[in-house]
This record gives C-alpha cells, structure tokens and sequence, in this order.
C-alpha cells in the first residue's frame, strides 16, 4: 500500500480529493506561488510510465511544478489504490477516482512553510479534497500555519 504518499518526508501533505480536478484550474490557481514559470508534465498513455496503472486502465500521473523547483505537486489518480486510506474511510468517496496532490517544497526556512500551507488551501479550494498529513491523519489546513508566520497568512 501507498498510504500515506508523503510517509518519507516528514513535512509532506497530501490533499486527497474525490476525483482529478480540472487540471488547468489546478495549474491557474498553483501557478501564482511559484517564482518561475509554472508547468505541468503528464506521464503520456503511451508511455513506459503508463504501466503503472496496467494494460489499458484508466489513470492520471502529472507532475506540477516551478521552472526553478520551489515547489513540486506529484498529482495521482489511479483506480489501482483499491482502497481509501483510513483518513478517508468515512468519507463515501469512490476509491477508483481518489485523486492524490502530494505537495513538496524546497527546504527554505519559514518560507517554506509558508508556502506549503498556501498551496495545501489552495488545492483544498480547487479540488474540494481535504487535507492529509505525513502520518496519514486527516489535519486541517490551519494546523500548516506556523505561529512566526500566520499574522502574514
């Protein structure tokens, strides 16, 4: 099992949402925290990468990020998860249309932070997802908000 995505890094955050968002929406709303230009790459269906979802099985792998890597969203669909994770077990959504934003930012200091927690609000917006830490308990986006820092939040 994948659960949590972000289980390595300590600070990663995970919105889970109920299904892909519009994912030009996704990349207008990111696209103002980054300090270079914004993009999104896609793993192509016909792509070695591709197989990860199986022979012919609907699935959505892209990558969002800054030219200059401020800040990364790994950005999964994929019906083969099987199960939502225990944040979300209550939650009624369908597990084959689980989406997951994994949301990275380089190691800036209380930047960083700050960063992490618009682009977490943000995507709980777009994405009417919610918000999972890296200890696979659902959190409220708040609880990113640094006490140094929220005044500027």
């Amino acid at each position: 099992m994948r659960w949590p995505m972000g289980a390595e890094d300590p600070d990663a955050v995970t919105v889970y949402a109920p299904r892909l968002a519009d994912p030009d929406k996704v990349l207008a709303a990111v696209s103002a925290f980054g300090t270079g230009d914004t993009f999104c790459a896609m793993v192509p269906e016909d792509s070695a990468g591709a197989e990860e979802f199986g022979a012919g099985a609907p699935g959505y792998s892209a990558t969002i990020s800054d030219t200059v890597a401020t800040f990364v969203l790994e950005v999964t669909q994929d019906p083969l998860f099987g199960e939502l994770p225990a944040a979300l077990s209550d939650s009624g959504w369908d597990a084959s249309l689980l989406t997951s934003y994994q949301i990275s930012v380089a190691s800036l200091g209380p930047g960083s932070d700050r960063l992490r927690y618009r682009l977490a609000k943000t995507l709980v917006e777009v994405t009417g997802g919610v918000l999972v830490g890296a200890d696979g308990a659902r959190i409220g986006v708040e609880s990113l908000a640094d006490a140094t820092w929220g005044s500027l939040w």
